[in-house]
């Protein structure tokens, strides 16, 4: 004889979403509810920040990064809008290019912190904290969508937010290269979940919030229950939307069009028709990004420089295996859904499923920017998980024996497991999440490390070169030194950054043979007169490439000097 379920009628109820109208919106009290974890969970993702500028060792000063000194690049376009240009260049290279209409969500952040007179590295930290809150309301709002049941919401959203996944290590046979590879997942690839993204950069956060934004929009377009003219209207919202998208990751627009396509022939093949309103009110929704594509296209084909930091900024994606082991809850609670669910209820599954499909082809498209489509998946796997846990796991797990039998014994309740199941699954989850966050407060507060720390002496010599030397004399330092130039002054630099500095393996070797004993003066010469050199900056980092000392070269003249720091005006230009 099958057991006696003793569920509550109150959890029976919103086990099922079924039972719950698709008119059920949150309620203010529940939108307050987000918006307090919203707030709480930006915060607290700042703290890390914080303990930076507060803990820093005497003599040291922090430079508000977090991950790698090469995203100073962000700041530094910051610091390009802060000067008026909307127009950006690449300062991490030696070549002379032509400015192009791209990097635009940092180039606006800078145009905003003059208006705001607020320093540049403020305006970073501030974009990150309402990105972020942005992103979590946004989140919520999505999840209400498709998830009716408050309690549902709210696991989901948690789950969301906080989730993680189980990819934690390399594989045995794996040999990645520890400062490049994102592997693993979860502790190298900010975005493959909300966390990580939120608690690095701003440009993740708005992207993904204006991703959500744009497929709810598009959705309601393509609803018949919508009144004709207001789709109309949401379709324009789509459209907007798909541009925002474009300008904080143009690459992106790949997964939008190809999500949005793919649910359209959804629609035609269950209609055994072609929708022709659908298909125009899709158009529309894509019309606005077309001038911006070709923009781009032009670029890439007119701008050699451009072009080839395009073919060097590659992100490939890695094993597969990591993938699964990164999004593995996701997939087993939301596969639950497939054999369980009405076909009422798979039909509003359909684009959660096209979208976490459409993101398993294009990480492994022959594309650059690979692994960054995975931008926002997080969302649609935490709502198809909850919907697999509530709605056929839970009532699965409420009619075993051994769970009824657990449920009767004194101080329990078949809620109170089923809360505990819930609660037990986000913690479980977010170990990752929380080793990330506790791993980052250490670094920042403890260990300290060069160059996330800088020697203030570094920092006054790089500050010499902002008020005495133009922003097109080039600096030639070693990598790391290279890589805060820009950010510090505005300069451009022989090399500082992995993705932006063209043929940056040559030019890494070349600067470290410069410093090298190996090298000969004419050798030196003919180097800095070819790239046009104007200061060499010797500090910490440039002492340990080599034995070679400046101070001994007639083509090199001391223009500023503090002990621990030298920079040398190059004589033979």
């Amino acid at each position: 004889m099958a057991p006696t379920s003793i569920i509550p009628p109150r959890w029976t109820s919103v086990m099922s979403s079924t039972q719950v109208t698709q008119a059920s919106c949150p309620t203010r009290r529940e939108w307050f509810s987000a918006f307090v974890i919203a707030v709480a969970v930006a915060l607290l993702l700042f703290v890390p920040y914080a303990l930076g500028y507060t803990q820093a060792h005497s003599g040291t000063e922090y430079t508000g990064l977090m991950i790698t000194v090469e995203d100073a690049s962000y700041v530094s376009s910051i610091g390009k809008g802060y000067n008026g240009e909307w127009l950006y260049h690449l300062p991490f290279t030696s070549e002379e290019h032509a400015p192009a209409f791209i990097e635009v969500f940092y180039l606006s952040l800078g145009h905003i912190a003059r208006v705001l007179n607020l320093p540049v590295i403020a305006m970073w930290h501030l974009a990150r904290v309402v990105s972020d809150v942005l992103l979590f309301l946004v989140t919520f709002g999505f999840i209400a969508t498709f998830i009716p049941a408050p309690i549902q919401r709210r696991a989901a959203y948690l789950l969301a937010i906080f989730g993680g996944g189980f990819d934690w290590a390399w594989l045995p046979w794996e040999h990645p290269d520890p400062i490049a590879s994102a592997v693993p997942l979860d502790l190298r690839m900010p975005e493959a979940h909300l966390f990580f993204s939120a608690l690095t950069f701003p440009h993740f956060a708005a992207a993904i919030s204006f991703i959500l934004i744009t497929f709810s929009l598009a959705l309601r377009a393509l609803d018949h229950a919508t009144i004709s003219w207001q789709r109309w209207l949401f379709a324009l919202g789509a459209s907007v939307g798909n541009l925002l998208v474009m300008l904080v990751y143009p690459f992106l627009i790949v997964l939008m069009l190809g999500v949005l396509g793919a649910y359209y022939v959804l629609l035609i093949t269950r209609a055994w028709r072609l929708l022709w309103r659908e298909a125009f009110l899709l158009i529309s929704a894509c019309a606005l990004p077309v001038p911006m594509v070709l923009y781009y296209q032009s670029v890439l084909a007119t701008n050699d420089i451009f072009r080839r930091w395009n073919v060097q900024a590659t992100t490939l994606s890695p094993n597969p295996l990591h993938y699964l082991l990164a999004y593995a809850p996701y997939l087993v609670l939301g596969a639950l859904t497939f054999r369980r669910l009405k076909a009422r209820d798979h039909h509003r599954l359909t684009f959660l499923w096209i979208w976490i499909g459409a993101v398993a082809v294009l990480v492994y498209s022959p594309l650059n920017a690979q692994r960054r489509f995975v931008e926002g998946v997080q969302v649609p796997l935490a709502i198809v998980a909850t919907l697999g846990l509530f709605e056929v796991g839970l009532p699965w797990l409420a009619r075993r024996r051994v769970f009824n039998a657990l449920a009767q014994r004194p101080s329990y309740s078949g809620a109170g497991l089923q809360r505990l199941l819930v609660v037990g699954l986000i913690a479980v989850t977010s170990l990752a999440n929380l080793y990330l966050w506790a791993g980052a407060a250490i670094k920042l507060s403890v260990t300290q490390p060069y160059p996330l720390f800088r020697p203030r002496a570094e920092l006054q010599a790089m500050d010499w070169l902002r008020d005495h030397a133009t922003p097109d004399e080039l600096v030639l330092s070693s990598y790391w030194t290279g890589s805060y130039i820009p950010f510090r002054t505005g300069h451009r630099v022989f090399v500082g950054n992995r993705y932006e500095t063209i043929q940056f393996d040559g030019k890494r070797a070349t600067v470290q043979r410069f410093f090298s004993t190996e090298a000969n003066d004419a050798w030196r010469v003919a180097l800095l007169k070819q790239y046009r050199v104007a200061y060499i900056f010797v500090g910490r980092d440039e002492r340990t490439l080599g034995d070679f000392d400046p101070a001994r070269a007639e083509y090199l003249k001391p223009a500023f000097t503090d002990g621990e720091v030298t920079i040398y005006r190059v004589m033979t230009r």
